[in-house]
């Protein structure tokens, strides 16, 4: 994609990408949420890191889990736009409270950033035809 290609910022808007760390039990979820979030266009790109193991106090007891750590790579305009994205992401999830930890990024290579709001807003696939 070049620069020509990539969506272009109304005034007064501020895209940014973001990082969400979430965790899952199992492999076959991760692969479920990743498909699902990037083939609804909420994320641009999900990396699965199995062998996590969590250690968390839950109803008043400590649990210790294997999990598969998710990194989630998105975008949002703005903060209600974000919080509507992690509502939707939250119902999606298996988990009664979902870990969704929200990192907005201070900076990136210009082409990925690119890459990220335009698989978010374009509905299509914006490395089609070379990027």
């Amino acid at each position: 994609m070049n620069m020509m290609d990539a969506p272009r910022e109304e005034p007064g808007e501020r895209r940014v990408v973001h990082l969400i760390l979430s965790t899952v039990v199992s492999e076959e979820d991760a692969e479920r949420l990743s498909r699902l979030w990037v083939e609804s266009h909420r994320a641009a790109c999900v990396t699965r890191l199995p062998g996590a193991r969590s250690v968390y106090s839950w109803e008043g007891e400590i649990q210790e889990e294997g999990e598969v750590l998710l990194l989630i790579k998105t975008s949002a305009i703005d903060e209600s736009e974000l919080q509507a994205l992690l509502q939707s992401l939250a119902a999606d999830h298996p988990y009664d409270e979902p870990e969704l930890l929200v990192f907005a990024a201070d900076g990136g290579t210009e082409g990925y950033m690119d890459w990220v709001f335009a698989w978010r807003s374009a509905g299509s696939d914006p490395s089609v035809g070379g990027v």
